[in-house]
């Protein structure tokens, strides 16, 4: 095969665009209806490979290409890429970073006239080949390689070699053209579609033409080839036909003869001489002895072609014989013939072998029939041998064939069927031997195969490729499947001794949705599976030998989860890339290479685990982190949340690309010790607004990544403004430092911590605050849902470290409502007094909540733990076993390689039952600052109490027959907006009296409460004569005129002063203007009159009592519900 079509083929393979990928090398990128191909990610240098019909016939590359967020490249070759060309552009400026001219460059361009800079040192061979037309050529002046001529020509400096001619360059008369005598080279295409040429004239001392698919000369109206004399050339023409030595070299495309007899001493016909040739109808190859490759190539009148006498297997003598593949593409013949006398070869039906029928040369296009039945003698099938074959719909391989060379059967369009014998002994399966064979669905490969090329390229419908058991195939070479984008299956049929599968070999296949990697497989090259969408499940064996997972391998996949082989030591750049249904990749103990663009835009990706025993690196909360933890190397972009994203307090330095194109980071808070920030750390994080820092010390500029396309943050000169799109929140003692810091002036704002009330915070995201510390000098700390600041709420959704380190001694209480996300170490260990009790009012505790199970702090040895030993922890009784669970904390033992009971665990704190309200006289006053309840203590503590809130002033006894001349009738919480089926609920902040039902008249400390559960709804209690105190003690005004009934000893006795301390958590009396009695009130909760009884706590206390009588006065020794005597009253049991 000639090394132009190669090209072309690894050009296709290479470089096929995969939708969805980043900035990486091979991508393919659209700018200002501009097509190039990155040839570098890392030092950002591109390819033009060409235009969208948008982009206009006059075309001027930008220097530098700024890519927005992606920053600037320079270009640097113009390249040819498969589906991408050029057309319609007739003029095009090239900047002076542009070195190179790759082959095919200017795909079927329109040009007119082509400017080489003085920059560019490499043009290749192919460089203008399939153009529309060549145009002419100009050269800068300080170009020291090539040089143009007066015609437009381009030649490489001196002129010694010649690459192309412009199609309309001048000619003489007659249509001939001079080649400049000083030529010794002429490249492929040098004289393309040059109008009106008739005669091409060579010069005297041409040395060399380069030979191979389109010829130096594709041209079809040339009819002769001419060579000046008087020179050294070893080139010289014969009819108008190139000949060197005894070989036709070069048959004019245009020349007007339907047959021609090859001179009688020319005894070789080189690769692609006679090309492109429309009007011979039969050719005499007489004397000829040796036919190179593709030496008749799409000769489309020829009906036969006849084999010379002379002619042998190629190698019988060296270097001569007839070349597998010598004939290509030539559509209509029928049959091969054999000249007589000739006992080389044989011909089976038109069909030309060997003489021993080991080989298969060729098979004639345009022989009829579905099949044909290779001899079972033949051991090998030869370059194009089936190729074009317009008939066979099927075709079986017996078991003798060894080997199949490239584009055995290209172009079978009938094809459906592929059969190789079970026993078959193929070893060798050569690229593009089925290429382009549109209808085959399924294959099974024989199992002798040791490599796997692309065998099926651009086989379009192919959905099933069978690999047998016990296969010996090892390798899968690069881009093998890349153009099979109907590809559903590859099938391991039993064990595998697979080694490497190559770079794309699947890429880009949407509909592979499964795949089993053998055992036995050690590599997977970069972009392997790249844009495999539907690509859900990769199975590894636990036991698998894989140690190199390359660039881009799984980029673009389905993935959900993965789970890398024990024997990874590499995971190269973007490996996993754009896999936006990958949660959760495991990382094991081997790997000793990750790169930190190794999952870029892995959206949904919240956790990168590694291995306890991994030397080089670590992970906390799912962040891939250096092994000391210091460094933070990948941020795994599902973990970014709306409201704050704080990083391990471990970390030192941000590394390289660590938040790079996250876009759904919106914030992030900054720990304290970090000092450093790496390249494009947070390049392409596009709706990132907030940063917080909370840095000990502001982070030197210097050590913050600056330089062009290694800036840590977006650059403003970009259209994509970053730094004036992020605020940045400092801690309020360092707030003159970053103002006064020429580089953090450049982003949208500075702000500092603030005061709220007595707290401070600081902003960690538009919607969140960080509460650093409180002043508050209360006994119960209510911490606030949100807060108001700037004209902006603010939910309150993190405790940050040590926050009450420092606080008041009078904070003895701490009430978490909702909101709160994060809780940080040492949060509640006071240097003072400690806090006795912490109450959780939220029902859905995680373990991310507390910073040291998040951040893996109990592993340093060092006691972080969020609360003091001796602190009570409450919590809802349906959210208990919640707390116990999620909170419960381990670590892992590196000595036994195991997870174990953390000596810093303090589930054991955790409770429901509050038992700080306990009744010593029947009574107490009560009041908290969240709902709570009492009914669990009623239905399994064995203590009934209820709560009252209304009353109205009655004349005579109280509850217990006490002789005042003023009682209470109070009203139960219930009956007056409380929750109606209970009698023990208690909103936030009301004030309540508490009655305990039993005989003593004591709880002995066994009353408790529990956090209320009903809280998700507002209560509006009506007609209240009790007033809870919460929080703090505080000042309760009191006068003559006005007086209020503190509960003493069972009895509310009135008070006409202030108190100026009355204590938290009670509840005192009040009454309307003009009803205050005298001294003191005793309380009632039933009368004579039955229609007034008005509690249903009546029935629980009535029931306390021994003796009951119906209205006969007949003993009851169980009332039930009804009206009864009691104590010589009339009452009611509801």
């Amino acid at each position: 095969m000639n090394t132009i079509r190669l090209l072309l083929l690894t050009l296709f393979i290479a470089a096929m665009p995969i939708k969805g990928l980043a900035y990486t090398s091979g991508q393919i990128v659209t700018l200002n209806n501009l097509y190039f191909k990155v040839l570098s990610g890392t030092e950002h240098t591109l390819a033009f490979i060409g235009v969208n019909g948008a982009a206009g016939k006059n075309i001027t590359l930008p220097n530098p290409v700024d890519a927005g967020i992606e920053g600037k490249f320079k270009i640097t070759s113009v390249e040819y890429v498969s589906g991408y060309g050029c057309g319609g552009i007739t003029k095009i400026t090239l900047p002076e970073t542009v070195t190179k001219f790759g082959a095919f460059c200017f795909l079927w361009s329109d040009l007119t006239t082509l400017h080489i800079p003085s920059s560019v040192t490499n043009i290749d061979d192919a460089a203008f080949c399939c153009l529309t037309k060549a145009p002419k050529y100009t050269v800068a002046s300080g170009n020291k390689n090539f040089e143009a001529d007066s015609n437009g020509a381009l030649y490489l400096k001196g002129k010694k070699k010649l690459y192309s001619v412009p199609s309309n360059v001048t000619l003489q008369p007659g249509g001939e053209y001079y080649i400049d005598e000083h030529v010794e080279t002429i490249c492929i295409g040098a004289i393309y579609r040059v109008e009106n040429l008739k005669t091409l004239i060579f010069p005297k001392n041409l040395k060399s033409i380069a030979m191979g698919m389109f010829t130096i000369a594709p041209t079809g109206s040339i009819e002769a080839f001419e060579v000046a004399s008087g020179g050294s050339t070893p080139f010289y023409a014969r009819g108008g036909v190139l000949f060197k030595g005894k070989e036709l070299v070069l048959y004019p495309q245009g020349k007007h003869a339907t047959h021609y007899r090859v001179p009688n001493d020319i005894t070789k016909i080189a690769t692609y001489a006679i090309s492109d040739n429309n009007k011979l109808e039969s050719i005499d190859l007489n004397n000829v002895k040796t036919l190179e490759g593709s030496a008749i190539y799409n000769a489309q009148k020829l009906t036969s072609i006849t084999i010379p006498r002379d002619i042998k297997k190629y190698g019988t003598v060296p270097g001569e014989g007839l070349k597998e593949g010598c004939f290509e593409s030539c559509p209509n013949v029928e049959a091969y013939h054999l000249a007589p006398g000739n006992g080389d070869f044989y011909i089976d039906q038109g069909v030309l072998l060997s003489k021993d029928k080991t080989i298969l040369y060729s098979y004639p296009p345009k022989k009829q029939g579905s099949t044909y039945n290779i001899p079972t003698t033949v051991t090998k099938i030869g370059m194009h041998a089936f190729q074009s074959a317009k008939y066979i719909t099927s075709i079986f391989i017996p078991a003798s064939v060894e080997s199949i060379d490239k584009e055995a059967f290209r172009g079978l369009s009938e094809l459906t069927t592929v059969t190789f014998d079970p026993n078959s002994k193929v070893y060798s399966l050569s690229d593009l031997a089925f290429r382009g064979c549109g209808k085959l669905k399924e294959v099974t490969l024989p199992k002798n195969i040791t490599w796997l090329g692309a065998v099926f390229f651009e086989c379009d419908n192919l959905e099933v490729i069978n690999v047998p058991a016990d296969s010996k195939l090892r390798y899968i070479g690069s881009g093998a499947f890349s153009t099979n984008r109907k590809l559903k299956a590859f099938n391991f049929k039993g064990a595998s001794k697979l080694e490497s599968i190559g770079d794309n070999v699947f890429a880009g296949l949407t509909e592979l949705s499964e795949f089993n990697i053998p055992k036995s497989v050690t590599s997977i090259a970069a972009n392997a599976f790249i844009g495999c969408e539907k690509l859900q499940k990769v199975t590894f064996d636990p036991d698998a030998e894989i140690d190199l997972i390359g660039e881009g391998a799984f980029s673009g996949c389905g993935i959900t989860s993965i789970k890398i082989p024990k024997n990874v030591a590499q995971i190269e750049r973007e490996a996993f890339l754009r896999c936006e249904a990958l949660t959760t990749i495991h990382i094991t103990k081997a790997t000793t290479h990750i790169s930190p663009e190794a999952f870029k835009y892995c959206s949904k990706l919240t956790a990168i685990n590694v291995d306890k025993d991994n030397e080089t690196y670590s992970s906390i909360d799912g962040y891939l982190l250096s092994k000391n933890k210091n460094i933070l190397k990948i941020f795994p972009p599902g973990k970014a949340n709306d409201k704050f994203t704080l990083l391990p307090p471990s970390i030192t330095e941000i590394g390289d690309f660590a938040f790079y194109d996250c876009k759904k980071l919106k914030n992030v808070t900054i720990p304290n010790k970090v000092t450093s920030i790496g390249k494009r750390a947070f390049g392409l994080c596009s709706n990132l607004n907030t940063i917080t820092f909370l840095c000990d010390q502001i982070i030197d500029p210097s050590n913050i990544k600056q330089g062009v396309n290694e800036e840590s943050f977006d650059d403003d000169n970009s259209p994509q403004k970053r730094f004036s799109n992020i605020h940045i929140n400092v801690r309020r003692n360092k707030i003159t430092d970053y103002q006064g810091n020429n580089f953090y002036k450049r982003f949208a704002s500075i702000k500092p911590s603030f005061n709220y009330q007595n707290e401070e915070y600081i902003a960690v995201s538009n919607q969140a605050v960080y509460m650093l510390s409180t002043n508050s000098d209360v006994q119960t700390f209510v911490l606030p849902t949100n807060i108001l600041h700037g004209g902006k709420n603010y939910d309150v959704s993190a405790i940050g470290d040590y926050a009450f380190e420092n606080a008041p001694n009078s904070i003895e209480e701490v009430v978490v409502k909702t909101n709160v996300e994060y809780i940080g170490a040492k949060a509640f260990v006071k240097n003072n007094n400690k806090l006795k009790s912490i109450f959780f009012i939220q029902s859905e505790p995680t373990k991310q909540m507390l910073g040291t199970t998040r951040f893996e702090l109990d592993e340093t040895g060092t006691n972080f733990n969020e609360f003091d030993p001796s602190t009570k922890i409450y919590v809802k009784k349906s959210a208990y076993i919640k707390y116990k669970t999620a909170w419960n904390k381990t670590r892992f033992n590196t000595a036994k390689k195991q997870e174990e009971q953390s000596p810093f665990n303090f589930t054991d704190q955790i409770e429901y039952k509050i038992k700080d309200a306990q009744i010593s006289n029947r009574y107490t006053t009560f009041a908290r600052e969240f709902d709570v309840d009492f009914s669990d203590c009623t239905l399994f503590g064995g203590m009934k109490v209820a709560a009252f809130v209304s009353g109205k002033i009655k004349t005579g006894s109280g509850d217990h027959g006490e002789a005042t001349s003023h009682h209470v009738r109070m009203k139960s919480i219930d009956l007056n907006g409380g929750v109606s089926d209970s009698y023990g609920y208690i909103p936030a902040n009301t004030g309540v009296l508490l009655k305990l039902f039993n005989n003593s008249g004591t709880s002995s400390g066994n009353l408790y409460y529990t956090i209320g559960e009903k809280d998700n709804v507002i209560y509006s209690i009506s007609n209240k004569i009790m007033r809870g105190v919460t929080v703090k003690s505080q000042p309760v005004n009191a006068s003559t005129s006005a007086p209020i009934y503190v509960l003493q000893d069972g009895v509310f006795r009135k008070a006409t002063s202030t108190i100026n301390d009355f204590p938290a958590h009670k509840a005192y009396l009040t009454l309307p203007s003009g009803m205050a009695p005298a001294k003191e009130l005793k309380l009632s909760f039933d009368d004579d009159e039955t229609t007034d009884i008005e509690s249903v706590t009546t029935d629980e206390e009535t029931k306390d009592n021994d003796v009951y009588y119906n209205l006969n006065g007949q003993r009851v020794s169980n009332p039930q519900k009804g009206v009864y005597i009691h104590n010589g009253k009339k009452v009611i049991i509801k």
